[in-house]
């Protein structure tokens, strides 16, 4: 008995010993604080710049990812951060966030002056794309999508999807207004939230007054023959 339990102490502590696998990196609470939640400040609710954050994400990297000083080395991708002092500037800061292990993708947030976006990273070729919102994935992590409501410094405002196949990004923007709420329903089916047009006048523009979180309606962009394609709203 005693033998066992010893056994059971040391097999206990070898597991505690070893890292944590990481778990997938989920930014769906950067959506929360949007303009279809009545929200003006979206960029408090970005999960960017938090003291330590970065140093857990590269932890749990389990050495995937390394940072020395101001250089980020992500397999075959090496950033170098040089700060961003004005326009102009082609400096840029990095800061990990995670990535998704169905998939094999990193993700790096990317500050730039008066500009943001977050960069996927296939650290095992080398090869990038950048996306104008938090990205999300799909249940594969295959498929990333990224809205935008027009409230980041960046103006993004619409839809991104990115397919990620055979080592290459395929990239298609989708138009729809203050795009918000996005959730994978599956590979093929994202749900969001997009403003109905009664909110805007014959001229495209937005009618005086506060837009009411009733002003979204909610509907889907499903992929359809080979491509992507927003459902409209009906009237």
């Amino acid at each position: 008995m005693r033998k066992a339990f010893l056994a059971g102490v040391a097999l206990t502590s070898v597991l505690a010993a070893q890292p944590v696998a990481a778990a997938d990196l989920d930014l769906r609470d950067n959506y929360a604080n949007r303009r279809c939640h009545g929200g003006e400040n979206t960029g408090e609710g970005l999960n960017v710049g938090v003291p330590g954050q970065e140093a857990k994400a590269i932890l749990a990297s389990q050495g995937r990812v390394k940072r020395s000083g101001k250089v980020l080395t992500l397999g075959k991708v090496r950033l170098k951060t040089k700060m961003v002092d004005g326009e102009g500037d082609d400096g840029a800061e990095y800061e990990y966030l995670g990535g998704w292990a169905r998939s094999g993708l990193e993700v790096v947030f990317v500050l730039r002056y008066e500009d943001l976006a977050w960069r996927l990273i296939d650290p095992r070729g080398g090869q990038s794309t950048e996306m104008g919102g938090p990205p999300l994935a799909s249940p594969s992590g295959k498929v990333i999508a990224a809205v935008g409501d027009d409230s980041l410094i960046n103006e993004f405002n619409g839809v991104e999807i990115v397919d990620y196949r055979d080592g290459k990004f395929d990239t298609q923007a989708i138009d729809a207004d203050y795009a918000c709420d996005p959730v994978w329903l599956s590979d093929d089916v994202l749900q969001l939230k997009v403003l109905s047009p009664k909110y805007r006048d014959k001229n495209g523009e937005l009618l005086a007054g506060e837009l009411p979180p009733s002003a979204w309606r909610t509907t889907r962009v499903v992929r359809k023959n080979g491509g992507w394609t927003l459902v409209p709203l009906k009237p």
